[in-house]
C-alpha cells in the first residue's frame, strides 16, 4: 500500500540497523520518506542498511541523554524538522530478578525508556514549531504480561506504554500524535537472548513460541513495519493516538510458569 502523505517526510528510527528497525527503514524509504537510522556505531551492518534503503545515519548510543538529543538534531537537519520519530532501539538481558546486577538492570531502563524520553523531549519543540508530527513507540508483549527473567526489560517496555498515553493527551492540541505498537514474538536477532536464557537452540525457540500462537508462526519484522506505516499515515495517526496495538498473531498468554 502507498501512503502519499509520507513522501518527503523526515523519519528518524532509533535502533534502525537490524530486525524491526531495519524493516521500518526499508518500508518508510519505499514510501518516499527521508529516513534517518540510528545505531551505536557506524559499522558494516549499518552501511549495508544505508545502501539498501538510501537512508542517512545519525549514530550514537541514546543511553546518554545528550547523545540522544544530538541524534535527533542531526536527523532533523538544518530545517529542524522531524515529522516522524520511531522509538525502536532496545537492549535486553534475561536474568532472575534477585540475580540481576544493578548495571545490567539500569542499562535496559536507560536505553529502552529514558533514552527515548530524551529523544522525545528533543523532538517535541521541533514538531510544535512545524505544526505537528507523529511519535511511534515500540513496546513489547513483555511490557504487558509477566515473563520469566525479563523483569528489567518488561518494566522498561511497560513504562513506554504509559509514557505514550500521557504524551498523547498532553500534545493532542499541538497536532502531535503518539501511538504504540506492542509486538509479540518477532523473528529478530533478539530471539537469541531467549534461546540463551532457556538453554535451547534458536530453531527450538522459534518452534516453541510458534506453538502458542494462533497462526502457528512467529511474526516477521515487516509486519510490524507495516503497522508503523499506517500509524504514521493521516488516518492511522488519528485512529491510534494514545492507543496501543498488539501485533502478536493472536497470542494471549500470562507468565509461563512451566519454563
Amino acid at each position: 500500500m502507498k501512503y502519499q502523505e509520507l513522501v518527503g517526510k523526515t523519519v528518524l528510527i532509533t535502533g534502525g540497523t537490524q530486525g524491526i528497525g531495519e524493516a521500518m527503514a526499508v518500508s518508510f524509504s519505499a514510501q518516499g520518506a527521508d529516513v534517518c537510522i540510528n545505531g551505536r556505531t557506524l559499522n558494516k551492518k549499518v552501511r549495508a542498511v544505508m545502501d539498501k534503503t538510501g537512508a542517512r545515519a545519525a549514530m550514537g548510543s541514546i543511553l546518554d541523554p545528550q547523545v540522544a538529543e544530538d541524534v535527533v538534531k542531526e536527523a532533523a537537519g538544518a530545517e529542524r524538522k522531524l515529522d516522524v520519530l520511531v522509538c525502536n532501539a532496545a537492549g535486553m538481558s534475561m536474568t532472575p530478578f534477585l540475580e540481576s546486577k544493578e548495571d545490567q538492570w539500569w542499562e535496559q531502563i536507560k536505553i529502552n525508556l529514558t533514552g527515548h524520553i530524551a529523544c522525545i523531549q528533543a523532538v517535541l519543540t521541533m514538531m510544535k514549531e512545524h505544526g505537528g508530527g507523529t511519535i511511534i513507540v515500540i513496546s513489547s508483549f513483555f511490557g504487558t504480561i509477566g515473563w520469566n527473567n525479563a523483569t528489567g526489560y518488561g518494566s522498561s517496555k511497560s513504562g513506554l506504554l504509559t509514557l505514550a498515553q500521557y504524551l498523547a493527551r498532553q500534545y493532542e492540541a499541538a497536532n502531535i500524535k503518539v501511538c504504540s505498537i506492542v509486538p509479540g514474538v518477532i523473528d529478530t536477532p533478539q530471539l537469541n537472548v531467549d534461546a540463551n536464557d532457556l538453554g535451547i537452540s534458536l530453531d527450538e525457540v522459534r518452534a516453541m513460541y510458534a506453538e502458542e500462537i494462533a497462526m502457528k508462526r512467529i511474526a516477521r519484522p515487516e509486519e510490524i513495519a507495516e503497522m508503523a506505516l499506517y500509524m504514521a499515515s493521516d488516518p492511522g495517526r488519528r485512529a491510534f493516538n494514545g492507543r496501543h496495538v498488539i501485533v502478536s498473531g493472536g497470542e494471549y498468554r500470562s507468565t509461563p510458569y512451566y519454563i
